[in-house]
């Protein structure tokens, strides 16, 4: 005795109705990104079953509106859940109060865009500010906002917010910066204030001017040539944290061009700068064969620089790493900003994530001190540069000085007056 088939429409209303079900009751609430990988696959196995269920009840339907029909249930899940969630977005979010662009509600694929444009997203969102005003909602869940009385709701220590999804882009390490939980930012955030004490600075002072004596020279050799500044700030910024995080420059002051480690990174902030409003993509960039080639060889890389600082072995039972004695390759003859990090590590439980985490500081001390110091370096220098005055009354101040330490010149105060 053959079953009666199913009724079509009753099928697909409550495939219709289940999707719905699903953003409102599940995919509305939470972050989803990291686990967007696994969502995607979840979707893909229950099309493809759609698929092979249809092909074996194909032969002896009769009624061509029943044909393809668990495939068509799997597409009408998926598209009310895009639905609802496009309506939702529209129309019934929270963010709805505030203006912007039409297409910034439904998609942040809007302001993707607008990075992709020319990578100056500041200048694009300082136009929607002039549109709008000082709240502009960019993005489903994201606002642009350049209210200076917004500043302590947001940035001070009581303010109830946290870190946005982008800061899971770097997972499963998690450094200082990236770490969103504010219990464990504030524990980690001790060992970094050692670090950057007036002591710890000082004793950083002969690295620092060894390397600033290798730009002079560099410098020198070019006078009265064109010489792109920019360039070589980044290689003194980037060869000074290099020997504070491993203990060893990456000598690009002395080679004249880019390391492996400026040229990754300068590339991956290009790409970053392009799809860091699309955090969902990142999980899939890093699992996918191919498309993580480069970001597995720079974690290498990185992961690499460390262990040369400390001697290790990998439990191959547990995963975890295992300290066995704290001996540098590259022995600092005093303390650097990374002796803090892997003093702390070394009295931590050595768990996988911890070490992890150290690897995310390491990533971080770089970047944080070579890139930053380098923009500010070349900024300052344009400026000097371009008045004559300010140059030569910081020449005035500096010659009286009778030796540029650090001591003697955080008193020099010139000013345009």
């Amino acid at each position: 005795m053959q079953a009666d088939p199913p009724n079509t429409n009753a099928v697909l209303a409550v495939a219709g109705i289940s999707g719905i079900s699903a953003h409102i009751f599940l995919y509305r609430h939470g972050e989803w990104d990291l686990t967007a990988p696994k969502i995607f696959i979840f979707y893909l196995t229950l099309l493809l079953g759609a698929v092979i269920v249809d092909h074996l009840e194909l032969t002896g339907l009769e009624n061509t509106t029943q044909r393809h029909l668990a495939v068509r249930s799997v597409g009408c899940h998926i598209l009310a859940i895009y639905s609802s969630m496009l309506i939702y977005r529209a129309l019934f979010h929270r963010l709805c109060k505030f203006p912007g662009p039409f297409l910034a509600r439904l998609s942040n694929f809007y302001v993707a865009g607008l990075s992709a444009k020319k990578a100056q997203l500041y200048k694009e969102t300082q136009r929607l500010h002039k549109l709008y005003g000082d709240y502009v909602r960019i993005g489903p869940t994201v606002l642009s906002i350049t209210d200076p009385t917004a500043v302590k709701e947001i940035y001070s220590s009581k303010a109830k917010v946290s870190k946005g999804p982008f800061y899971t882009v770097s997972e499963p390490r998690v450094s200082l910066q990236t770490s969103r939980n504010k219990e464990e930012h504030a524990r980690r955030r001790r060992v970094w204030d050692q670090a950057f004490s007036s002591k710890a600075l000082r004793n950083y002072e002969p690295r620092v001017i060894h390397y600033t004596n290798q730009l002079i020279n560099a410098i020198g050799k070019g006078l009265g040539k064109p010489m792109n500044v920019s360039k070589w700030f980044n290689y003194y910024s980037f060869d000074v944290m290099g020997d504070l995080s491993f203990g060893k420059s990456f000598n690009m002051l002395v080679d004249g061009k880019d390391s492996y480690i400026l040229s990754q990174l300068h590339g991956d902030m290009a790409k970053v700068g392009i799809f860091i409003h699309l955090t969902w993509l990142f999980p899939f960039f890093k699992r996918t064969p191919g498309l993580n080639k480069e970001y597995l060889k720079f974690w290498r890389f990185v992961e690499g620089s460390v262990v040369e600082r400390i001697q290790v072995c990998i439990s191959l039972k547990t995963g975890t790493m295992k300290l066995m004695r704290e001996v540098s390759k590259n022995p600092p003859d005093r303390p650097d900003v990374f002796s803090w990090i892997l003093d702390a590590y070394n009295k931590a439980p050595k768990t996988k994530q911890n070490w992890l985490d150290v690897i995310g500081d390491a990533y971080l001390i770089i970047v944080a001190g070579s890139d930053t110091t380098a923009a500010t370096l070349t900024f300052l220098f344009y400026h000097l540069a371009s008045d004559k005055f300010l140059y030569k009354k910081l020449q005035a101040e500096l010659d009286t000085l009778s030796e540029l330490s650090y001591d003697k010149l955080r008193n020099v105060g010139c000013s345009t007056q």
